[in-house]
C-alpha cells in the first residue's frame, strides 16, 4: 500500500469485501497489495548453484526401444525475488510416432502459480492451481514443438528452485502407461536460482499460535500488519516495501498524489497457500514526506489500493494497473463504518499524527498476496 495525500476528500463507506490484490497509502509507503503481490512465503532456500543443462534443441536421447521423451527449456531461469514473473516453457516431443497430449507444471517451493497460457493459435486449454498448471487437448505431434506459460510470484529472499513437470499421450492427463518421460537431457532445464534485486525488502516470518504482527519498513515509510485472530500453527506472513522506482509502484485517480513507498503483506500456510484472514494494519509516513508534501494535516492523507478483484473506492479514483504483467484495479479506500468494519475491509479506520510529526493512516485489510497498503 502506498500513502499520499489528496486536495479532495471523497464519500466514506465501502461495501463487505476480500482482498485479493495490493494498495498504496498516499504518502511513499509499501506494498503487498493487499495480496501483496507477490508476496509468496519464502522457499526453503538451498545453498546450492544451478547447474549448466543442455537446451531442449538439443539431440535427444530417445530410441526405438525408450520409446521415447519430450524436451523442455524453460526462460527465464534466474528471476528477481519477490516478484511475478511469467516463465515461458518450451516443450518438443520427442516420441515417435505418439503424440503428446497434455502436461502437468508444478511449482517450487515457496513459488504461487496466478496463472496459465497455451500460446495464441495453439492447441490446448490451461488450468491452474497456486500450486500446479495443467495443460490439456494439446494433442503436439511428433517433432512438433509449443510453448506454455505459467505466471508465478518468487518468493522472498534468494535460493535455488526446481520446477517439477509430467507429461501424457491422453489429451485429458488420464490413463495408465500413457507417460510420456522427460528427456534427461532437459532435466537441468527445470531448476533455476533466484536473488533480491532493486530498492524492494520481504520478509517471511512464521506466526506462533496467537495473534502476531509483522512490518517491513524503509527509510521513509513504515509498515505493520497484525492478525486479528489467531493462525493455525506453521502459518507466516509475508511482509515487504517497494522503493517508487520498483515495478510495483502505481497511482490512484481523481486528485491523489503518491507520496509513500509500498507496503506489502500476505499470510500463508505451511503448504504455500494463501490465506485471506482479517489483518489491521498502520502505515507511517515519515515526517520528511510529509514537510515536503505541503499537506502537514493527517485528515488529507489517504491510502491508494490495488487488488485483482474489485472492491468499492472513492468516487472518481477508480482505474487499473499492470504489475509483472498481473491486471490491478486500483483506487483510494474509503473510510470504515462505526459498526462491523471489518466487514467492510479494505477500509481507513483513522488518521492522525505523532510527536515527531509523522502521519499514520490505520486500515483494515484481507491477508490474501497482492495487497498494498
Amino acid at each position: 500500500m502506498r500513502s499520499g495525500f489528496s486536495d479532495s476528500a471523497g464519500p466514506a463507506g465501502a461495501l463487505p469485501f476480500v482482498d485479493t490484490g495490493e494498495g498504496v497509502a498516499m504518502s511513499k509507503a509499501g506494498l503487498i497489495v493487499a495480496r501483496v503481490s507477490f508476496l509468496v512465503i519464502a522457499a526453503s532456500m538451498l545453498g546450492v548453484a544451478m547447474l549448466a543443462a543442455p537446451a531442449a534443441g538439443q539431440p535427444s536421447t530417445c530410441s526405438s526401444t525408450t520409446k521415447c521423451f519430450f524436451a523442455v527449456s524453460v526462460s527465464p531461469s534466474s528471476p528477481a525475488a519477490d516478484t511475478s514473473i511469467s516463465f515461458m516453457f518450451k516443450i518438443r516431443n520427442e516420441a515417435s510416432p505418439q503424440q503428446l497430449g497434455a502436461v502437468q507444471i508444478s511449482a517450487p517451493a515457496g513459488f504461487m502459480i496466478t496463472g496459465a497460457f497455451v500460446a495464441s493459435g495453439a492447441s490446448g486449454m490451461a488450468s491452474f492451481t497456486s500450486s500446479s498448471a495443467l495443460f490439456q487437448d494439446l494433442a503436439l505431434a511428433s517433432g512438433a514443438s509449443t510453448t506454455l506459460t505459467v505466471s508465478a510470484a518468487v518468493p522472498c529472499g534468494s535460493g535455488s528452485y526446481q520446477w517439477g513437470i509430467e507429461a501424457k499421450q491422453a489429451n485429458q492427463f488420464n490413463g495408465n502407461g500413457n507417460d510420456v518421460q522427460l528427456d534427461p537431457n532437459s532435466a537441468g532445464n527445470l531448476s533455476g536460482t533466484f536473488a533480491a534485486s532493486g530498492s524492494g525488502s520481504c520478509t517471511s516470518q512464521p506466526c506462533p499460535s496467537g495473534p502476531c504482527s509483522v512490518s517491513a519498513s524503509s527509510p521513509t515509510t513504515f509498515g505493520t500488519v497484525t492478525t486479528s485472530v489467531a493462525l493455525p500453527s506453521g502459518d507466516s506472513i509475508v511482509t515487504g516495501m517497494e522503493g517508487a522506482d520498483s515495478s510495483f509502484s502505481f497511482s490512484c485517480g481523481g486528485t491523489y498524489t503518491p507520496v509513500s513507498d509500498v507496503f506489502f503483506f500476505a499470510v500463508f500456510n505451511s503448504a504455500g497457500v494463501l490465506q485471506s484472514i482479517p489483518l489491521s494494519g498502520t502505515l507511517r509516513i515519515d515526517k520528511s514526506l510529509v514537510s515536503s508534501s505541503g499537506h502537514p494535516g493527517a485528515s488529507s492523507w489517504e491510502i491508494c489500493y490495488a487488488s485483482t478483484v474489485q472492491f468499492p473506492a472513492l468516487t472518481g479514483t477508480s482505474g487499473t494497473t499492470t504489475i509483472n504483467g498481473v491486471t490491478y484495479n486500483t483506487g483510494l479506500l474509503p473510510d470504515c463504518p462505526n459498526t462491523n468494519p471489518q466487514q467492510s475491509a479494505p477500509c481507513v479506520q483513522m488518521r492522525n499524527k505523532n510527536n515527531a510529526g509523522d502521519v499514520i493512516v490505520t486500515f483494515l485489510a484481507s491477508g490474501d498476496p497482492y495487497g498494498h497498503g
